[in-house]
């Protein structure tokens, strides 16, 4: 066969991919020294540790050992845990869902009954699907789409009516933190709470969105991959180190085999770089939020609030569009402009574009390219062409910031 047919759209969509301005909430890029060994050779093995003597160990089973590699997790771990105030971390998981998974089965046994947030209110549509087929009962917090915060009190009255094990907090659409200190005294100390921060690990690792295990939260799990902008992967830290140890031995002795050596690698640097340079690119990331939300309201348009008065106090801004034409003709609109981001409908059933900010900060964007982007969207919503305007802003952007790219 000629292969060729097959790679060169692939390599087409490449360049296309790098004239795009991509603004979803659920990407991010990585900086050149992240990437550097996710072509290496090193992918091809597996990672076990560094061993002795470049040895492993593991009882009957021996291997090869990657001291190099383990002392930059290593470093990693020792920076999460840090940043996170955690006593556990755990790096091997293979992504978002695979964390997830990671977090329930090992908190949880068959049979407990695991609270969770609907689809309907930012949660994550596979939560109920695996707490069906892992057997686990599957209940519903109570979310005050108004207010944009959990109804504590009913909550908590249907997790202990259903003398729920876990409540899994998998929001994926949300503008401010959790009331988690509120959820913790309702709950009660029993209650496992797990913290999905998919979407905010980077500005909670800056230290500018909240801190879950201080505000109550056991667990935090998390895709690499939003504005932790790391490889597409996933992680798991736990607040108690008896708890954690007890979750990891089963996590790491039977819920992964290979944790992606060469993403392994991503992950450590993008983690030891949101320690050197987090909080400033995470303080960036929310007024860029702001920015593009003022911008588009100064345009004639309606943007969603957080519960703290402003636009956003994260990644996410929230423009609705419901009255602004059809839909998909609003979407193609973008994307023939080379524009690429999110619409949907959950928060009150209203269509909104779900801007995300943390792509564009990291290449070096501030408030007013916020601005000059809000424009470029509405002109293509009027049925303006402006991709080559867009192709030409994009190309000022080569580098990424808040990374240590400058030491290569």
């Amino acid at each position: 066969m000629n292969i060729k047919q097959y790679l060169d759209p692939i390599k087409q969509e490449e360049i296309r991919n790098n004239e795009f301005l991509h603004l979803t909430a659920n990407e991010a890029q990585m900086s050149e020294t992240a990437r550097m060994f996710l072509g290496s050779k090193l992918s091809e093995r597996y990672y076990m540790g560094g061993g002795e003597n470049n040895l492993v160990d593991l009882g009957a089973f021996t291997a090869l050992g990657l001291p190099g590699v383990e002392a930059l997790i290593t470093k990693a771990e020792e920076a999460t845990k840090e940043m996170l105030h955690a006593q556990v971390v755990n790096l091997n998981c293979l992504s978002g869902v695979h964390a997830m998974m990671c977090a329930i089965l090992s908190t949880t046994k068959p049979g407990d009954a695991v609270m969770n947030v609907d689809v309907k209110d930012g949660g994550h549509f596979a939560t109920p699907g695996i707490l069906e087929r892992v057997g686990r009962k599957q209940i519903y917090a109570t979310f005050d789409q108004e207010k944009l915060q959990f109804d504590v009190e009913k909550t908590a009255r249907d997790f202990h009516d259903a003398n729920a094990k876990a409540i899994y907090l998998d929001v994926s659409y949300y503008l401010n933190p959790h009331n988690l200190i509120e959820l913790r005294a309702a709950l009660g100390d029993k209650a496992i709470i797990i913290y999905d921060a998919s979407h905010t690990m980077g500005l909670i690792l800056g230290k500018k969105f909240q801190d879950p295990l201080r505000e109550g939260a056991d667990v935090i799990c998390a895709n690499t991959h939003k504005t932790l902008p790391g490889p597409q992967k996933g992680m798991i830290v736990f607040k108690d180190k008896e708890f954690g140890d007890k979750a990891n031995a089963i996590i790491n002795g039977s819920l992964f085999s290979s944790p992606h050596t060469q993403s392994m690698i991503a992950l450590a640097t993008t983690l030891l770089e949101m320690h050197e340079f987090g909080k400033d690119y995470a303080e960036q990331i929310i007024s860029n939020s702001n920015a593009i939300a003022q911008a588009f309201v100064d345009l004639g348009y309606e943007a969603r609030k957080a519960n703290t008065g402003r636009y956003s106090e994260n990644h996410q801004a929230h423009i609705f569009i419901d009255n602004k034409g059809n839909r998909m003709h609003l979407f193609k609109q973008l994307i023939d402009n080379n524009i690429s981001t999110n619409f949907d409908t959950v928060l009150g059933g209203r269509t909104f574009i779900r801007i995300g900010t943390q792509e564009l900060t990291r290449r070096g964007m501030n408030e007013e390219e916020m601005k000059e982007v809000a424009q470029f969207m509405h002109r293509a919503f009027q049925e303006e062409n402006v991709k080559d305007e867009v192709t030409a802003f994009n190309k000022k952007f080569p580098s990424i910031l808040y990374s240590f790219d400058k030491q290569l």
